[in-house]
């Protein structure tokens, strides 16, 4: 009876561990923070995101208008599935921001997979 009992607890710590093991992974994000010149955060910019190709990056593109906080998000786990189980799981950015400019501000920002990154650009005049 002893061993029956034993062996049920046995049983029972691997079903859970088990379970508690199988956590699903947190979201990769990339949050973008939009600046004007006098450090005022932006609604409704317009933010692109480019992978880097130069260092090693999968070739990515996605835009997105920021919120009224003046934040545009981006999830990133379809451009981290596509790198292999052996893989540094690091993106590298170029991050393009306007207002109602023509013109661009330009920079670069980093994320890791399964973490939110954020970056800050300020708007040129």
């Amino acid at each position: 009876m002893a061993l029956t009992k034993k062996t049920w607890f046995i049983l029972s710590m691997l079903l859970m561990v088990t379970l508690f093991s199988c956590k699903e992974k947190d979201p990769s994000i990339l949050k973008v923070y939009v600046r004007s010149g006098d450090y005022i955060l932006t609604p409704n910019a317009t933010v692109r995101i480019v992978g880097d190709l130069s260092k090693g990056t999968p070739e990515y593109f996605d835009e997105r208008k920021t919120n009224e906080t003046g934040v545009a998000t981006f999830n990133l786990d379809d451009l981290f599935d596509q790198y292999g189980s052996g893989d540094e799981k690091v993106a590298y950015f170029n991050v393009y921001a306007r207002d109602t400019s023509q013109n661009y501000t330009i920079k670069q920002a980093r994320a890791k997979a399964n973490l939110t990154a954020t970056s800050t650009i300020i708007l040129e005049d």
